[in-house]
């Protein structure tokens, strides 16, 4: 059996990122951009430490010492000392934390900071004497009162304590919101998964009294030495059936094909029943073209069959109507049965129809949510309407030609 497309299609957007379902080029850069957690990592960081730099310069260096090349150097420096701090020194503790209890996560993650805080501090003072001399230096001790090495770094630990700070919460934030999307990203793809299964289930489920019943009269023309008729009806038989198990039912088809798949079902009942059923198909030229769901409407042929036809001696009849209402396509099967109950919404909730318009109902309802609406009604004077209204859709629409 071949595999669906949009099953393939859908696995494919579970594994490579929230984006892939649109094929606008901004759409799939932003996935590629998101796809790997190491690639996204370094990007923004140098991103983030480059507009560190800039900032620095136009707010920190030039007001320090005014635009010369040594602002411009202690700029660079100070940006990859926070690159090379966070890259290397909080990063992996992060990663570490993140596996932890959330009270051991708030410990580690606090108490790192103001480590590698402080270890920022020095640098920076360090730094800052290599580039502008010792002069600096003893003014601020003088300043400060004292040039003891914590004193001489203690108006950078709060700035540095934020950027440092800031930086986490930018980390973690990325990170559980990448875990969020992930874990997402599997509960729609197993939801997806499971509404295909289901779709499949409900299409798949043909009624065992057709096939023992289709497979009875074969016999029983065997028996009465019919050869060629019943060979004609285990042909057909086999024809609906192997297009039954190799139609995709998560894909549509034309209302032609549809019809014309039908019609392999109604021959082998009118060989069972002969005269005593009539089908009348009435379809708009224009209707054919519309693709429905493969084999959308068998459940309620069958179920005209088997509670309408089958109670009948004689002038059974099954009618057929599709129509083009705007930008909606109409179905409609009825059945002339005197059987059809005054209640025809209990009809469906007591399921004393089997699966087959239940499964019908499903299948609507999980292909095209509120956009179709699927009803019982009475066939004046006896009988039972099946009526199915969704979106009038073309093979080029669907594909978006």
């Amino acid at each position: 059996m071949r595999q669906s497309p949009m099953t393939a299609i859908d696995i494919n957007q579970a594994q490579t990122g929230p984006f892939i379902s649109s094929p606008e080029p901004s759409r799939r850069a932003m996935n590629w951009f998101f796809a790997e957690k190491e690639r996204l990592f370094w990007f923004l960081q140098i991103s983030g430490w480059l507009g560190f730099f800039v900032f620095h310069v136009l707010a920190v260096s030039s007001l320090v010492a005014g635009w010369s090349q040594q602002s411009v150097a202690y700029s660079i420096a100070m940006s990859i000392v926070g690159l090379l701090t966070t890259s290397i020194i909080l990063r992996p503790i992060y990663r570490f934390a993140r596996r932890q209890h959330p009270a051991a996560l708030l410990v580690i993650g606090i108490s790192t900071t103001a480590a590698a805080t402080v270890a920022m501090s020095i640098a920076k003072l360090q730094t800052f004497v290599l580039i502008f001399g010792e002069e600096w230096v003893l003014n601020r001790g003088a300043d400060l009162g004292s040039s003891n090495l914590l004193m001489l770094i203690r108006p950078d630990l709060p700035p540095n304590f934020f950027l440092l700070m800031s930086w986490g919460g930018f980390y973690f934030g990325i990170n559980y919101y990448l875990k969020l999307r992930d874990e997402s990203e599997r509960a729609i793809m197993a939801a997806r998964l499971a509404d295909q299964a289901q779709l499949k289930m409900l299409r798949y489920q043909l009624n065992p009294h057709f096939l023992f019943n289709t497979l009875n009269a074969i016999s029983t023309l065997v028996l009465e030495k019919d050869g060629a008729q019943a060979n004609q009806m285990l042909t057909k038989l086999s024809a609906f059936l192997r297009y039954s198990l190799d139609s995709d039912p998560l894909q549509k088809i034309s209302l032609a094909e549809e019809l014309r798949a039908l019609q392999l079902y109604l021959d082998i009942e009118k060989t069972r029943f002969a005269d005593r059923l009539k089908i009348a198909i009435d379809a708009d030229d224009d209707a054919m073209d519309a693709q429905v769901p493969s084999l959308i409407l068998q459940p309620a042929i069958e179920n005209a069959i088997k509670y309408a036809i089958a109670r009948m001696e004689s002038g059974g009849e099954i009618g057929i109507v599709a129509k083009r209402d705007g930008a909606m396509l109409r179905l409609r099967v009825c059945d002339n049965g005197p059987s059809a109950p005054n209640d025809l919404d209990q009809l469906l909730a007591d399921g004393k129809t089997g699966v087959g318009l239940v499964n019908m109902r499903d299948r609507l309802a999980h292909l095209y949510g509120g956009r179709q609406s699927f009803s019982l009604a009475r066939n004046e004077p006896d009988g039972l309407c099946v009526n199915l209204r969704i979106p009038y859709e073309t093979k080029r629409q669907i594909n978006g030609n």
